[in-house]
């Protein structure tokens, strides 16, 4: 399937912008306050899009690299687990979340890039909007999605990715009630409880084994990068489905905010599926900082929350 850009749109660069967004063959290189922060990839090779890397405004690296990169000493498992990236293991049956294209798993539909919709640098923030085909195995369109994702600096610490999905049925579907969705991230060795880091949530439950399955506005993960405290956390929004998420965590730098499972964690909990007839929508928003140093992730949580529109 070929990817089709509106190049009018993508050409529309600000020379001093604070956020600058360059559009490339099969990505789109976002810069923040003229340093290097990540790239939107969606060449169909991925099966998704997804975000990689996310640095900090002093340059750490916080997710891992592979299968991007190969890194000496970082993990080769899990493939899927690339950058920051959107899906559902579990779509009436259909797995869009382990879905690599070196997979061979049964029912492993895919998430294909269609066209970018507005793409603006800017001096305080720089959008980003495209749309993406949900797709099956059999190649039938399940779900159109429209994402908008938003940068700007968190402060000479942070950078600060605001992501706003609306995921509309083409046919009847069902996110199924099952640990990996909506939205996820593999972090660096360095993250790993065994190697030091720890995730805390907005409750301060700590860890896998404290927040797992658990609802929280947030999950923020730490540890010491360069002599340096550094951290990436996901925030979920009050208006989104079932809020506050669940969270899948694994001690090895893995977690994601899912608004969807209920008795993935808790057999005796009611079902958190929910399915959409054809036209019916889902709207979603996550706001992601990557941050070194001191940041108020309570405080930035309480900013996106009055964010209504």
């Amino acid at each position: 399937m070929r990817q089709v850009v509106t190049v009018a749109l993508l050409a529309v660069v600000v020379a001093s912008a604070q956020v600058r967004l360059d559009q490339k063959r099969d990505r789109v290189n976002v810069t923040i306050a003229g340093k290097a922060f990540g790239s939107l990839y969606f060449g169909e090779d991925a099966n998704k899009p997804f975000l990689y890397p996310i640095i900090t405004p002093d340059g750490l690296r916080l997710n891992r690299a592979f299968p991007l990169e190969k890194v000496a000493g970082e993990p080769t498992d899990h493939p899927h687990q690339k950058g920051l990236w959107v899906g559902t293991e579990r779509l009436s049956g259909m797995d869009l979340w382990e879905n690599d294209s070196t997979y061979k798993r049964p029912r492993m539909g895919r998430i294909l890039f269609r066209d970018v919709t507005r793409a603006a640098s800017g001096d305080k923030r720089g959008e980003l909007a495209f749309r993406a085909d949900w797709i099956s195995p059999e190649g039938k369109l399940l779900v159109v999605e429209d994402r908008t994702t938003s940068f700007h600096s968190g402060g000479p610490g942070a950078h600060v990715v605001d992501v706003d999905l609306t995921l509309t049925a083409h046919e009847p579907v069902t996110f199924e009630d099952h640990q990996d969705a909506v939205i996820g991230i593999r972090l660096r060795p360095e993250f790993d409880e065994k190697n030091g880091g720890m995730a805390m949530n907005a409750e301060g439950f700590r860890g896998e084994a404290g927040i797992r399955g658990r609802a929280s506005r947030y999950v923020d993960w730490r540890t010491i990068l360069d002599s340096k405290t550094a951290g990436l956390a996901i925030l979920d929004h009050p208006k989104n489905l079932s809020y506050p998420a669940r969270w899948h965590i694994r001690s090895f730098g893995f977690f994601t905010a899912n608004p969807f499972a209920r008795q993935a964690f808790d057999p005796a909990a009611p079902s958190g599926a929910k399915s959409l007839k054809p036209g019916e929508h889902l709207r979603l928003r996550y706001r992601v900082i990557a941050y070194s140093g001191k940041f108020d992730i309570e405080s930035s949580w309480k900013e996106f929350a009055e964010v209504s529109e």
